[in-house]
């Protein structure tokens, strides 16, 4: 009896297989047709961030391999799965992980280019969470700022939604650091990392619309400026592509977000627009 036992926990084992680090993100870079890689950041470093000779680095990056990343490739493929097939290869080419990231001094937790979304993976960090919760939310975030750049009239119509008051951030290294009080919710501000730029207020929306849909429901039935910025949060997704127009409009009746969306009112077309917002931004 014992050896049956044996022979059956033996046939059992062989049975089991365990994915590795490299072919999960084979098998997401497959299905989603995007690159997931992890690697010397001089290989994916932003064109954006590139200074001249002399001058201090405003973006610098360690290096992280995929091996020490299962927590964050947990995180994309979760995030991932939000989407309608063959949105994210639209609007990006690649996902690249990287070790510690510091944007103008401060720590930063991704960035973006024109082309692709750079996550932080802290391989000392792993068994906190944190990796998971900074690829599963940092996704949403910078993938919006693909999607917030060709929006130009969800710009300008957010810009006029914000206090009068309202100034952006001096700087990234002041936005990074100096930015953590509680959320301002009567001023429409999910949380106060959102009050640093227009862009950042954006993609704070998107952590919150696709991985915490339930919150900002309750939010935005609670706070009507949150309902229409949440109403111009829709709109840009719902309009950055006719192939995913359907798919998003069904996403944000399912999840209940349409319901409590209220469109702006008729603002004067006045207000400055600000392109300035638009550059890489960052995540916390």
């Amino acid at each position: 009896m014992k050896k049956a036992i044996f022979v059956f926990l033996l046939f059992v084992s062989a049975c089991s297989y365990f994915e590795s680090e490299t072919e999960q993100a084979n098998r997401l870079s497959k299905t989603h047709q995007v690159d997931i890689q992890a690697g010397e950041p001089h290989l994916f470093f932003p064109e954006q961030f590139a200074v001249s000779d002399g001058e201090p680095p405003i973006l610098e990056m360690e290096m992280t391999t995929l091996a020490d990343a299962s927590e964050s490739l947990d995180g994309i493929e979760a995030a991932l799965t939000t989407y309608p097939p063959g949105f994210v290869a639209e609007a990006i080419d690649a996902i690249y992980l990287s070790g510690p990231m510091l944007i103008e001094g401060a720590a930063a937790g991704g960035t973006y280019s024109s082309n692709s979304i750079i996550l932080v993976n802290l391989s000392g960090w792993n068994g906190t969470n944190f990796n998971f919760e900074n690829s599963l939310k940092g996704v949403h975030h910078e993938l919006s700022s693909l999607v917030y750049i060709r929006s130009p009239f969800v710009i300008f119509a957010w810009q006029a939604l914000l206090p009068k008051d309202w100034k952006p951030a001096a700087s990234n290294f002041d936005a990074l650091t100096k930015y953590k009080s509680a959320p301002d919710y009567n001023a429409g501000f999910l949380s106060d990392y959102g009050k640093t730029s227009v862009g950042n207020d954006f993609n704070i929306y998107a952590e919150f619309a696709f991985a915490e849909p339930e919150k900002l429901r309750e939010l935005a039935a609670t706070y009507p400026i949150i309902a229409k910025k949440l109403s111009l949060f829709i709109t840009a997704y719902t309009q950055f592509s006719a192939k995913y127009q359907q798919d998003f409009e069904d996403y944000f009746a399912r999840t209940g977000l349409s319901d409590v969306a209220v469109q702006p009112d008729n603002f004067e077309m006045t207000i400055h627009l600000d392109l300035s917002d638009l550059k890489p931004q960052i995540s916390q």
